[in-house]
């Protein structure tokens, strides 16, 4: 059930400050869909709801006009310092809270120079785990020359505005302007990755540099078996295709990459795109 819904599922409808503030909130989502479900656990829309970093009390779900409403009683998030080593010393990087580009994987994504910063934390066992995940997945799609932004990792501590810290880790990619493919998201038009190709005035001429590095990306993709595929297309850029949220299908077992129905149809799509010499 948790996985059906994301953070903007659920849009603020009211705001008070007194009790220590809190907000009411109501799904976006009012079809046939959501209503079939059963109600979200008061533990599962914790999770939900506060995984962005915020922190609170949930008090229990109610039903009101036919929509499932649920109070919060939230300590709203604040700008966030990232210090880590940098050989010569300790580094500390402010990441502003308005600054924040949501994430459903992390704890946001920032702007920093050139580059990309998606922030992780890192605190606990579970979080560890998947943190470790993350790093070789994305070293294994570098070693198959995925194009990914020249990703890099950084382990660091994470410290609140009130002086709470913890461990977190960021993963750092060049900044990347284009647009926006994600394949899983077949019901939004705007996000198909041909209508990626189109936007972006990709060349149909197989000879054409964008086209061949493109397809060489998806192939790329293919030969990982990229679950989940997304990223961004820019016609004339140092990387006219990358790869962002990486997840390989890894098998460690087998030791190696397992089958994507999804990277196929990309390989499918640009290749079919390619109808000029």
């Amino acid at each position: 059930m948790l996985d059906e819904y994301q953070h903007n599922d659920f849009e603020v409808v009211r705001k008070d400050t007194r009790f220590g503030g809190f907000e009411g909130l109501k799904l976006r989502k009012q079809d046939a869909t959501v209503s079939s479900f059963s109600p979200l656990s008061r533990l599962d829309l914790e999770k939900l709801v506060m995984k962005d970093g915020c922190s609170g009390a949930l008090y229990p779900m109610y039903t009101h006009d036919g929509h499932r409403w649920v109070l919060i009683q939230v300590a709203m998030s604040s700008d966030i310092k990232f210090t880590y080593d940098s050989g010569g010393g300790p580094v500390t990087q402010t990441l502003l809270w308005d600054d924040r580009k949501g994430s459903n994987e992390g704890i946001g994504v920032w702007h920093v120079g050139n580059d990309a910063w998606k922030l992780y934390s890192r605190n606990g066992k579970d979080k560890e785990k998947k943190c470790q995940k993350l790093v070789e997945d994305y070293r294994r799609a570098d070693g198959q020359s995925l194009p990914m932004g020249k990703p890099r990792f950084q382990n660091g501590r994470i410290t609140r505005a009130d002086g709470t810290w913890y461990n977190g880790m960021v993963l750092i990619v060049t900044w990347f302007e284009g647009t926006n493919f994600h394949l899983r998201r077949r019901r939004d038009q705007s996000q198909l990755f041909d209508s990626a190709l189109e936007r972006q005035e990709i060349s149909h001429s197989r000879s054409d540099e964008d086209y061949v590095r493109i397809k060489a990306g998806c192939e790329r993709a293919k030969a990982v078996g990229l679950q989940d595929c997304q990223g961004y297309v820019k016609r004339r850029w140092s990387e006219p295709i990358v790869f962002i949220d990486v997840h390989t299908s890894w098998n460690a077992q087998q030791k190696k990459f397992g089958h994507s129905e999804k990277a196929n149809e990309m390989v499918d799509i640009i290749t079919e795109w390619g109808r000029e010499p």
